[in-house]
């Protein structure tokens, strides 16, 4: 159970690459959700980093995560002038919103874990 962060951190590192690259309901469809989604993966590898068993497993395991935010990162460089600021079809104070919303959840789940 104690390396369900670890998990975590490559599928939501993943989840950002693909975001990054895709278009389509599930990936994101504007600047503010790929954003969003890159808080996400940086989010989950702070705390898989604060959290990991280290000593049981090899410390390199902590690259591949790390390198696939970094994919997703130069992915999204490449991607971020092909898409809108807000997402389409959403008035722009319900992604902003959201935006927000998103962001406090985040810096309160990394303060909860660093504290």
């Amino acid at each position: 159970m104690e390396y369900i962060t670890g998990i975590l951190a490559v599928f939501f590192s993943g989840l950002f690459a693909l975001s990054a690259t895709r278009r389509g309901a599930a990936f994101a469809r504007s600047r503010v959700e790929l954003v969003g989604t890159g808080l996400d993966a940086v989010a989950i590898l702070v705390v898989a980093r604060a959290l990991m068993p280290w000593s049981d497993v090899s410390p390199l395991l902590w690259l591949v995560p790390v390198a696939i935010a970094a994919i997703g990162v130069f992915l999204a460089v490449l991607r971020w002038s092909a898409l809108p600021n807000l997402r389409p079809g959403r008035p722009a104070v319900r992604s902003i919103a959201y935006g927000v919303a998103h962001a406090i959840v985040l810096l309160a789940v990394l303060v909860l874990f660093l504290g």
